[in-house]
């Protein structure tokens, strides 16, 4: 579970955590290095009578069928609006606006509820999906930057103006408890009941108790921090020094620095598989997506993922990393196991928060700028090479709908919920 933040991705992240799961934890996994993909076939095609390829192409037309539709809702925070635009995601278009008294930042999933924080109104908002409005107002002792779920109905929030964190019970909508910090906070991860936080100007992180927020103790880096994580058994910080284009890693437990590894970049942006082996990092300075060995505390590979890559998400079900481009307007999908590129789709705009619907099949890119909502259905991506020259291949990306401008984040709610 961890809390990310805008510029460092900014709210739980629950509904992105689609992490591949298929090896042992503690294990890292795949080598090599990526190759290009230039064309679908890589031995010369010897013969193909008409006769085949009529068979070929009648036998693809019949057998496609109608991709199968997501059964959930996008929602979409939206500053500009002031507002949640929901879209319906079985028909890929909006279908409604909810109006808020503040503007919204980051949605969040708490349970089968769902939840926005809002900086300019210094509170929490509940909205409910049932009736698209507004449900519910908590209001908050700062203003909130980031937030997470603690056990049960329990919710943390870090917050500035004034810098501190504070604790919310969801049944109650009261705040539990609070405590102040010494800088506002820039990122935070948690695991284990310890909350992981680099804070703004200060080169140090802080490691602290919860749900009771005891100050455990605080490590000197040496540098302003940005991006931290633990490692998926708890036992280890990992955080991002953009200035010195470095990682450190820390003793969860005692604070103490274990390593400092170089980077050809200014780390702004972490991302882990399924079973935490492997962090991929993003960020400036090269075109290119750096591999950390999380529990051999070693940078394993840097590999090409498109131009300026930077959002990231995992699909559990494919073991793929999908890396939103920005400069290019690509979104550049990559097999975890080999490392080879296995697709990459030109999406226009400037993509950046990527989702994955739960089920698997489809890749969702926001345009943050535009609210525009470009959709990739996975396997068609994937399969696109092979079905080239036998009959007229499907469009990589399989929509575009619109939602709302100055899009700040988005969550995938199924309409059970």
């Amino acid at each position: 579970m961890n809390l990310c933040y805008t510029g460092y991705r900014a709210i739980y992240s629950g509904e992105l955590s689609q992490e591949s799961s298929a090896r042992t934890a503690g294990e890292p996994s795949g080598s090599g290095t990526i190759r290009l993909l230039t064309s679908a076939f890589e031995k010369p095609v010897l013969s193909l009578t008409r006769r085949a390829l009529m068979a070929g192409m009648f036998a693809t037309a019949c057998g496609r069928k109608r991709a199968a539709r997501y059964q959930g809702w996008l929602l979409v925070a939206s500053g500009a609006e002031r507002a949640v635009a929901v879209a319906n995601l079985a028909q890929f278009k909006r279908v409604t606006t909810i109006p808020l008294p503040h503007v919204p930042d980051q949605l969040f999933l708490a349970g089968n509820r769902v939840f926005v924080t809002s900086r300019e109104g210094a509170e929490l908002i509940e909205i409910d999906t049932a009736g698209f409005r507004v449900s519910g107002r908590i209001a908050l002792p700062g203003k909130p930057v980031g937030a997470t779920l603690l056990q049960g109905n329990l919710f943390l929030a870090a917050m500035d103006e004034p810098a501190g964190l504070a604790v919310v019970d969801l049944t109650t909508g009261r705040v539990s408890g609070k405590t102040g910090l010494p800088a506002a906070p820039v990122a935070a991860d948690i695991s284990s009941g310890v909350v992981a936080m680099t804070l703004a100007g200060r080169n140090s992180i802080i490691r602290i108790a919860s749900p009771n927020l005891k100050i455990m103790g605080e490590t000197e880096a040496g540098a302003p921090c940005g991006p931290i994580r633990f490692r998926n058994d708890g036992k280890t910080i990992l955080a991002g020094i953009p200035s010195t284009r470095e990682i450190i890693t820390v003793d969860a437990r005692t604070g103490e620095i274990l390593a400092k590894l170089p980077l050809p970049i200014s780390p702004l942006r972490f991302c882990f598989n399924g079973d935490g082996g492997q962090m991929f990092v993003t960020g400036t300075g090269e075109d290119s997506l750096a591999i950390v060995n999380a529990y051999q505390n070693e940078i394993d590979q840097t590999i090409l993922a498109g131009r300026t890559p930077g959002a990231m998400a995992v699909s559990r079900s494919k073991n793929l990393l999908f890396v939103a481009n920005t400069a290019s307007g690509d979104l550049t999908i990559l097999d975890i196991d080999t490392r080879h590129l296995s697709a990459s789709v030109h999406v226009g705009g400037q993509p950046g928060e990527v989702l994955l619907t739960p089920d698997g099949e489809y890749a969702l890119v926001v345009d943050p700028v535009s609210g525009s909502v470009s959709v990739a259905r996975i396997t068609t991506v994937l399969d696109h090479a092979q079905v080239a020259l036998i009959a007229q291949p499907p469009k990589p990306l399989f929509t575009v709908f619109q939602t709302a401008t100055d899009a700040r984040s988005a969550i995938i709610v199924p309409f059970e919920t």
